[in-house]
């Protein structure tokens, strides 16, 4: 008896193509691009990540200073030692971006450039003309740098 293609069901045979959906699981994600993170778990792990990165630059430019180092020359090292840290943890952690690394590094180097800088003119004019303390000038600096770095950091560096 021939087959007419009465008992074939749609999309079965030679040529058909799979037209089922599926959810994204965790048992069908095998070989696909990672679904975009949720916008408030992203903020979550960027602020967990700005507040080590704050006892890693605070801590180290206190110490440096209590030591006699230069507020400038403190501000600098501190500077260097979190922003590595911060790179390294929101790259991997908190965004984990997979964009081109070479330019995720020049445009945080650029970022960078732009926080020493902001943050040494700060520390070496606002204490002498508020009387205020290189500690809380020093902390001024960091809170506004995270007010840009984040939305810097999201939607252009790690991308």
């Amino acid at each position: 008896m021939a087959n007419n293609g009465a008992d074939v069901k749609p999309n079965q045979g030679v040529g058909a193509a799979n037209t089922s959906t599926t959810t994204n699981t965790a048992e069908n994600t095998v070989g696909t691009a990672t679904p975009k993170q949720n916008g408030l778990a992203v903020l979550g792990k960027y602020v967990g990540v700005s507040a080590t990165q704050t006892i890693v630059e605070y801590a180290t430019f206190a110490i440096l200073h209590l030591i006699g180092v230069p507020s400038q020359i403190a501000n600098g090292i501190a500077v260097v030692c979190s922003a590595t840290y911060n790179f390294v943890m929101n790259r991997n952690v908190t965004f984990k971006s997979s964009s081109n690394f070479t330019r995720s590094v020049a445009l945080f180097v650029l970022l960078w450039i732009w926080n020493f800088t902001f943050s040494t003119l700060l520390i070496g004019w606002m204490p002498g003309a508020t009387g205020l303390s290189p500690y809380v000038v020093k902390f001024i600096a960091m809170a506004c740098q995270f007010g840009w770095g984040y939305p810097l950091c999201k939607y252009v560096i790690f991308r």
